[in-house]
């Protein structure tokens, strides 16, 4: 049996296990559901804001990933990036609008077109 087949495709969003409130980050989400994409938020232990978002990437099946590190830096890759050259980067204190396009902007690279 295939981990995979009961999975439902989704963006992947890692955060840093130490993060004790997420809900710092819902604009971002806000931004994934205003696309119409779905999305898992998972922790992860041990991991640096590139490899956050790179290692979320790999394992979406939709090939996108954002990472949300314990010093603020957030990043949005897409799986044929390289882990160094994420395509978005920013910080949890951008503002909402900030975070918010960051989000949609996942949604958008999934669906195709133009960013925000």
């Amino acid at each position: 049996m295939n981990y995979y087949e009961y999975e439902k495709p989704s963006i992947y969003i890692y955060y840093s296990s130490e993060i004790s409130d997420i809900s710092i980050f819902n604009d971002i989400l806000f931004g994934i559901e205003e696309e119409g994409i779905p999305c898992e938020v998972k922790a992860q232990n041990g991991l640096d804001f590139l490899e956050l978002s790179y290692k979320a990437a790999q394992d979406s099946r939709l090939a996108v990933g954002i990472g949300i590190h314990l010093s603020g830096k957030i990043t949005l890759t897409f799986n044929k990036l390289k882990k160094e050259a994420p395509l978005f980067t920013a910080d949890l204190n951008s503002g909402e609008d900030v975070l918010r396009n960051l989000g949609a902007n996942a949604g958008r690279l999934v669906k195709g077109i133009a960013f925000k």
